[in-house]
């Protein structure tokens, strides 16, 4: 009797997802944001990157072929890993569109009923009033002052927060502060909506709302040799799609290229062979790790921007793209936003 094709195999190889290509947030740059984040940014920079560029890049030569299992730990922060301001953002979900997928997504977030969802965010402000995000330790409402509940989200973004171990950790972040309390239940129906027309790539998880600041898998190093087969398929698909892109809106007299990187934390604890990248979100497991102790009790109470507006909700291709000026110097690194909502302001 014939045996079929995976006779004596097993069970057949699951069926690979499709790339991700897009995702949904809420940019963290304004134009009164831009000038805090810089200073913040940049001075964090001088304080916790090493002196020793080249020991940094060595330090991430590690776990970069398929068989490699090894990892460094270092307490110092390679200069790649800390996020170019232009790139910061709260991601709400993730995405895997195809062109008539896309224009749905726009459309939707083009009707979204902004004045209407905030209202419904401020009534069940009080419902969240003593819940506190546990990993961020801070309460959700810090304030009991009850302004307009279509008034402009104002909020401040301080502290530095690991997403793994301190002693043991690749991604470093901040989390952003409502006064009002209407931010989080905003976002949820914000989600919410989109969710409800298969727009979001499905994740069980609790919204976690968060600026990644640092995450080493931008810093890893390459050994010699050719990376594995997944990444170079995931390399080309990125690259293909960054080829498409246009430059961010404001980013005029530069030009777009890409960098080749995934969006900063814009993946779900899959395989990475099932077209995600590894080193993102709370399951990473880059290579590099930092014992980010010390950093984390110097910048616990570090403002990176405060008493600023939230101005837009966007949709963002993945792949953050370097914007150069006519010298061909890379001037800022931002995501291509292909949609965007105005917020209250």
């Amino acid at each position: 009797m014939a045996g079929g094709k995976n006779h004596g195999r097993g069970k057949p190889p699951a069926q690979k997802k499709p790339p991700l290509t897009h995702f949904l947030c809420l940019p963290l740059v304004t134009r009164d944001s831009k000038p805090q984040l810089q200073a913040s940014t940049e001075k964090f920079r001088d304080i916790v990157t090493t002196k020793n560029e080249q020991n940094a890049s060595q330090a991430g030569y590690a776990g970069d072929d398929e068989g490699s299992k090894s990892e460094t730990i270092t307490s110092s922060v390679h200069p790649k890993a800390i996020r170019p301001v232009g790139a910061l953002h709260c991601t709400l979900g993730v995405m895997s569109l195809d062109q008539n997928k896309l224009e749905e997504a726009k459309e939707l977030l083009r009707h979204l009923d902004i004045s209407l969802m905030l209202q419904h965010a401020g009534s069940q402000k009080h419902e969240l009033a003593d819940v506190t995000d546990v990993a961020a330790g801070e309460p959700l409402v810090k304030s009991s002052d009850s302004p307009s509940n279509t008034a402009p989200l104002r909020i401040d973004l301080r502290g530095l927060v690991s997403m793994h171990a301190p002693q043991k950790t690749s991604i470093l972040y901040s989390a952003p502060v409502d006064q009002t309390g209407r931010l989080y239940p905003f976002c949820l129906a914000v989600q919410e909506k989109f969710k409800g027309l298969d727009l979001l790539v499905k994740d069980d998880r609790k919204l976690k709302l968060h600026a990644t600041i640092v995450n080493t898998i931008y810093a890893k190093g390459r050994k010699q040799g050719l990376p594995p087969k997944w990444k170079m398929k995931q390399q080309a698909t990125t690259s293909g799609q960054a080829a498409l892109a246009s430059s961010t809106e404001g980013s005029a007299g530069g030009k777009a290229a890409a960098s080749g990187d995934q969006a900063g934390d814009e993946t779900s604890p899959k395989k990475p062979e099932q077209g995600e990248v590894e080193g993102h979100g709370p399951n990473a497991n880059a290579p590099l790790k930092i014992d980010a102790t010390s950093i984390l009790e110097e910048f616990k109470d570090f403002v990176w921007a405060e008493n600023f507006v939230l101005d837009r909700i966007a949709i963002c291709e993945m792949g953050a793209k370097k914007i150069t000026n006519d010298e061909g110097r890379v001037v800022a690194e931002e995501y291509t936003e292909v949609a965007s909502v105005k917020l209250p302001t």
